[in-house]
């Protein structure tokens, strides 16, 4: 079975079976590839993994 992705945005996508135009909302988690693979923009998924920090040592008010 194919981890579960889920979706940052609302898409539209045709399902592949019956041609129809289905509308998935924020936070559905998407398991079929069929329908994966029709969602080609980076920003209608949340990340997989937890983004690294864009600073690399602490301020001074930190340390």
């Amino acid at each position: 079975m194919p981890a579960a992705r889920t979706l940052a945005a609302a898409v539209f996508v045709t399902d592949p079976t019956t041609h129809e135009t289905l509308l998935f909302q924020p936070s559905t988690q998407i398991t079929d590839p069929a329908i994966a693979e029709q969602i080609t923009h980076p920003d209608a998924w949340l990340p997989e993994e937890p983004r690294p920090s864009r600073r690399s040592k602490p301020t001074e008010a930190e340390a």
